[in-house]
Order: C-alpha cells, then structure tokens, then sequence
C-alpha cells in the first residue's frame, strides 16, 4: 500500500492525538495486573529474586555493625556489649587484637557477601526483564500483523517501531518499581524496628518528616505523568521523521530538498529535545525535592543525636543511653532509610513513566480487528474457484464512495483485465479480493460464499498478490522467491523464476539463486524486482493470480515475455490484472473498464472496439460519424 507524498514528508495526518487517559486508581491498578500477567511464567525466578533481596537487605542492615561494635565494646575503656554485640565477637575470643582484626574480617565478607548478591539480582533482573519483554513485544508484534492496513495508513511506520522498541518495556518497568517497592517495605520494617529497638524518640523525629514526602509526591505525580506521555509522543514523531527520510533518500535527493528536510528535521528534534527536558526536570526536580527533605531529617538527626552521646556518655554516664556505636548505626540505617522511604511513598509518581508506555502497548493490542474470522467462519480448502464482485461499494471516509455498486463474474482459468485511468479505484478493488478492506456495501464471493464467512487466511491461500513496490527482503533470491511458500523445492523456485522470465538475469549472477539481495532489492533493477515479484506469486501454487501494474517497470521485450507467461498460465490459474496499459489487457478473456469508481463498461477486446467506448477512445481510436 503506497501513501501520498504529503503524509509521507510529515506526520501522518491521521495520526492520533496525545490524549492522556485520566489517572485513577482502577486503572492504574487494571495496568499494573496486565504488566504483572506477563510474567507469570517467571513466577520461580521472580521468587528467587525477592530471596536475593533479603539477603542483600540483612547485608544492608549487618553493614554498619562491625564499626559499631568495634567503638562500643572492642575499644571503649567501658565496654557496653548487648546480645548482637557478643554474636558478632564470639568466633574470635577475648583478645583484643584478634576482635579488631576479626570484626575487619567480618566487614569484609559481608561486603563482598553483599558486592555478589547485588550482581546476582542484577542478572536475575536481567533475565526476567528480557523473557517478559519478549512476550510483550511479541503480542505487540502479532497484534500489529493481525491489524487492517486501514489502521496502519492511519498511523505513521516510526510510531509503530518506537512503540515496538521502547513503549515494549513499559511492563517490565512496572514491575521493577513493584519489586523495588518490596524491597524497600522489607528493608524499611526492618530498619524501623532495630531504630526503635535502639532509640525510639529518635526515630520518631525521623518519621516525622514523612508528611512532606507525601506532599511531594502529590505534587510531582500528575506532573510528571503528563510530561511522560508527551515525551513519548513526540520520540514517537521523530522515530517517524527518521524512518520517513531513509526511506525516501532518493526523492529527497532528487529535488535537492535536503536543506529543507534537514531544517523539518531539526525542528521535530527540537519539540522531542522540550518534551523530553520538560520531563527530565519534573523528573530531577522530584528526586531534589525528596532529598532536601531528606537533608533536613538527617540534619536534625545528626544534631539531636550527637547531643544525645554527649549527654548521656559525658555529662552523666546513663544506663542503657545512647552511644556513639548506636548513633553510627543509626546513621548508617538513616542514610539508607530515606532511599527505602521514597520508594514506598513515591510508588505512584515512580511508576507514571511506565504507565505511559503500558498504556500505548494496551492500547494497540486491544484495538479491534476490522478484519477477522467471524466465530462460525468455514474452512475453505484451496481450489480453483469463481469470484464474483456482487454489488461491491466501498468508501475510506463516509459519503466519499471510491467504488460504486461494482457487478463481474470471473471463471476459474479466464484472465481478466481491470482497466482505466489513475484514481478509478482499481488498486482499492484489488485490496477488497484478499480481504485487506471489507466492502461497504455488496459483497465478494468465492464459490458463492461470501468471503466474511470464510477464514481469513483460506480466503489468502487462494490468492497471491503481486503489487507495483514488488517489496522484496534482505536474503538469498531463492528464499525471496519462495517466501510464499515456505516448503516449496529448488526446482519449484526455479521454475517459477523462468515463468516469470527471472530465470534469464538471476543465471548470469555468480551466486545465482544464492545471491544475497540488499534491503529492499536495491542491488536490482526496477524490471528485476518486478520479475522476482511475478515468481514469488507463481511460487504459491495459488489458484487466483492478481497483478498490479504487472509490467509497469519492465522494458518492451521482459513485458511481452510476462505477456506470454500470463498466456501459458491462464487456463491453469485465475489471473486478474490491474493495469493502465492496454497492450497487457488486448489478449484477456474479459476487461473491465473502470472510470470513477463504476465499471462503464465490459467485455472482450473486440467487443468493446465495436462499442466506441472509453475503452476505444483510451486506444487512441476516434468514433466513426453516423
């Protein structure tokens, strides 16, 4: 399918707006048991994971106790040893040095111990981020294949592959941010309650800061949700300029229009370039906000603590008071507490950039198929068989009818002939035979069944398409060839590359049917790839032929030897052509002449010179006067 040079030079027209779905919780919890189903199949691994977790959030805690102890009990003149301090000193006896050197040790091996299970979260990560992707990206993926190609010409190809690309890792964010959150509730309990176990005021005025995360968190959440999905709009709109560009290199080279596509260009760049620092500070300003919250928590601990040593050690000796071991553990457990803390509280301002990739990957895959097999639909073994155009209307925008009220039998061996000047809806018939469109009105049949009560794919088993891009793929030109039939012999590509008169110039290349072909088959000419579009469709065994512009970029000799193919063939295949050049069509069992959507007129080549038609008047034929 070929779209206007106007929608290709800029962002399809049709595209749809950045709407931002309204933030609930129902939703929001709706994408978050989505994104978790992806992952169900890594349930063990995702177990495994949140085992790792505990263990790096006891080495997390165990840290800070070796230099406490050390202060307390190993090199304090009064020694106040509690019941973690006499587990920890245990294997090493009484001997001072052998503690010193002893509780180091320790140090070390819990910070190695904590070194490796942090890698081995990583991997872990890793492992169930890549396995949850893939199927995301593969529904995504299959989805988009299933879809009409309406829905794909309303909709730019670089919001397709961004959404592919990035948007595809929406659900794995979410559920990273789900485990960051339980790692941070575990690691926060545990935290609170050796912090109370030490000194419970003190860890009061640390709570006490909560509030004005909540407030943060409030006001950064909507913010930064908004920016996100602008954000990812508009790498959508340059992942759609860039791909539009390369793809037409030679248009844009040929018009020497590469200042204005560099300027076009730079402009999309600069609205990504806004879109995304929009982001970035609401994103910066959050995690600022948090940490001068932070700091002033810290601040008054730092102060208040170190007041609470000094009175209790100092000035008066306290039982049970605080010491300084105690504050170097609470310091320790403080610095790492505001990390936890924010990630409980921010959950929701946290997870917003994810959300808005979830939200455009839900949203494709759950658009409904235009075309798709009804529940009862039949199966329909290939055969060669009759269609029938009954009465077919079809319209891309209400009351804008392409083709009107459209009436032809075709026979099982006839070769036929659709005929007339550009924009009589030709190429939009050809589409409606396979199914791509559904006719508005009418129907096309097979056999006298209409092709909605078939299966979708029976119905394009019976038909192979040769359209006017003759798209080809990076590979070998036997696999090109036999793309349409995968099981298909060296003997059977070879055969359908000499009906096609490929035969002659793939021969006289070194690698033969071996030659790798460039993406899109530029190492070949226009007639080339043309002629191997013809093989691949003779290739499928297919019963009906349908060819667009078949010999639209073929020189006179390989168009009078497609000609002739077409000859050999039409009485052991269906062959439909679609074409503006009279001389393919002279020789044709029947020829439709179309002209605004409506067939004028029909018949053999004969019959309608004897009419003094259009078709007479299209050969360059004046009417005789009566």
């Amino acid at each position: 399918m070929t779209f206007p040079l106007k929608a290709r030079l800029k962002p399809h027209k049709n595209s749809p707006k950045m709407v931002v779905p309204s933030i609930n919780q129902h939703w929001l919890v709706r994408i978050v048991l989505r994104s978790i189903s992806y992952f169900r199949k890594d349930f063990w691994l995702i177990v495994t994971l949140l085992l790792l977790i505990g263990a790096s959030v006891l080495f997390n805690l165990l840290n800070a106790w070796p230099m406490a102890i050390l202060v307390d009990t190993v090199l304090s003149p009064t020694p106040k040893p509690n019941w973690v301090h006499t587990l920890f000193l245990a294997p090493f006896g009484e001997g001072k040095l052998n503690r010193i050197f002893g509780m180091a040790f320790v140090a070390m091996i819990i910070r190695i111990m904590s070194d490796t299970v942090f890698m081995l979260r990583k991997m872990l990560n890793y492992r169930i981020q890549y396995n949850g992707t893939l199927r995301v990206r593969t529904e995504l993926y299959d989805k988009m294949q299933a879809l009409s190609l309406g829905w794909h010409g309303s909709r730019s190809q670089g919001d397709a592959i961004y959404r592919l690309s990035y948007d595809s890792l929406g659900p794995w964010g979410v559920i990273d941010t789900l485990i960051g959150s339980t790692a941070a509730s575990v690691t926060l309990t545990a935290m609170i309650w050796i912090m109370l176990s030490r000194h419970v005021l003190l860890t009061v005025f640390a709570l006490s800061f909560t509030p004005l995360l909540l407030l943060a968190n409030w006001y950064f959440e909507e913010r930064i949700r908004r920016r996100a999905f602008e954000s990812k709009q508009t790498d959508a709109v340059m992942t759609s300029t860039m791909q539009q560009a390369i793809e037409l290199i030679g248009l844009i080279q040929s018009f020497r229009r590469e200042a204005t596509e560099s300027r076009r260009f730079t402009r999309v760049v600069e609205r990504s370039v806004g879109a995304s620092m929009r982001l970035h500070w609401q994103e910066n300003l959050y995690p600022l906000t948090v940490q001068v919250v932070f700091a002033l928590g810290s601040g008054v601990i730092f102060g208040y603590g170190g007041y609470l040593v000094y009175r209790d050690q100092f000035l008066r000796q306290v039982p049970n008071g605080l010491t300084l071991g105690d504050l170097i553990v609470f310091l320790a457990y403080l610095n790492q507490f505001w990390d936890p803390i924010g990630w409980v509280l921010g959950f929701t301002t946290k997870i917003q950039t994810f959300v808005a990739s979830c939200d455009r990957v839900f949203t494709v895959i759950d658009e409904p198929p235009t075309i798709a097999d009804e529940p009862d639909a039949r199966s329909f073994p290939v055969h060669p068989r009759t269609l029938t155009l009954a009465d077919v209307s079809f319209e891309y925008i209400s009351e804008r009818p392409v083709l009107r009220e459209i009436d032809a039998t075709i026979e099982p061996g006839q070769m036929v002939a659709f005929l007339g000047p550009s924009g009589t809806g030709k190429s939009t018939l050809l589409n409606l035979l396979p199914r791509f469109y559904d006719p508005t009105a009418g129907s096309v049949q097979l056999d006298g069944f209409d092709i909605r009560t078939l299966k979708v794919a029976d119905v394009r088993k019976h038909m192979a398409l040769v359209t006017q891009g003759s798209p080809l793929f990076p590979g070998t030109i036997a696999e090109n060839i036999a793309y349409g039939c995968a099981d298909a012999t060296l003997q059977e590509i070879r055969e359908a590359a000499v009906e096609s008169g490929a035969a002659e110039f793939i021969l006289a290349l070194p690698e033969q049917y071996d030659t790798i072909l460039s993406e899109g088959g530029q190492n070949l000419s226009g007639g080339q790839r043309q002629r191997l579009a013809i093989a691949r469709a003779l290739a499928t065994k297919a019963p009906i032929l349908i060819l667009d512009e078949p010999t639209s970029s073929l020189d006179l000799k390989h168009e009078q030897w497609v000609i002739e193919t077409l000859q050999r063939l039409r009485r052991k295949r269906t062959i439909i052509l679609v074409t503006h050049r009279l001389e393919t069509a002279v020789d044709c069992d029947r020829i439709f002449v179309m002209q605004e959507g409506e067939i004028v007129e029909e018949g053999t080549h004969d019959e309608l010179l004897s009419q003094q038609g259009l078709y007479f008047r299209m050969l360059g034929y004046k009417p005789s006067s009566t």
